[in-house]
């Protein structure tokens, strides 16, 4: 079970901004509030998905430097079979 999110003790200067935000969107704290959590974490998920996409690029990237320096560069159409 998720414990409960208790963010009271923000601050003047943070609730502030957050009041100003949303009378500048028109729409509530809550709202700017659950759309700048939901941007944080889809950013946070897609770093995550980045670094590990780079990560699993690596084999066949070291795979590919290798091959260029000992053949140097080539295409395919020009490749003797």
């Amino acid at each position: 079970m998720p414990s409960p999110l208790n963010i009271r003790d923000i601050g003047r200067d943070r609730k502030a901004a957050l009041e100003d935000e949303a009378r500048a969107a028109g729409t509530s704290i809550a709202e700017i509030v659950r759309e700048w959590i939901d941007a944080g974490i889809a950013q946070s998920r897609a770093e995550r998905e980045r670094a590990a996409w780079i990560a699993a690029a690596q084999k066949g990237l070291a795979d590919e430097a290798r091959q260029l320096e000992l053949n140097g560069p080539s295409l395919a159409r020009y490749r003797q079979l």
